[in-house]
């Protein structure tokens, strides 16, 4: 049960960038992507680096604006931003230790 319930709180962290992205690219549709990430990264307390390296591994131009990308692109991007801000995070210490 503990793992689920960890799934589902990881997935709504996804979502919620995906949504926010999503949100962007239909009100700032020029908007740099370099500059939409560092807003909503800003917004949602998003590591920067993660953002950085998402655009790196995806091979993206940040200064494409946001409007040009699919939907296909926009889910990788913020699949990958979770996937990197998540790695940068410190693993919690397991409660048994003390």
């Amino acid at each position: 049960m503990h793992r689920s319930l960890l799934r589902r709180i990881l997935m709504s962290e996804c979502q919620s960038l995906l949504d926010a992205l999503s949100t962007r690219q239909h009100l700032r549709p020029h908007e740099p992507l370099g500059e939409a990430l560092a807003n909503v990264g800003a917004q949602l307390d998003v590591c920067p680096d993660a953002a950085a390296a998402a655009l790196r591994w995806l091979d993206l131009d940040p200064m494409r604006s946001i409007g040009r990308l699919r939907r296909t692109e926009l889910m990788q991007l913020a699949r990958s931003v979770h996937r990197f801000w998540r790695q940068a995070q410190p693993a919690p210490e397991p409660a048994g230790n003390a």
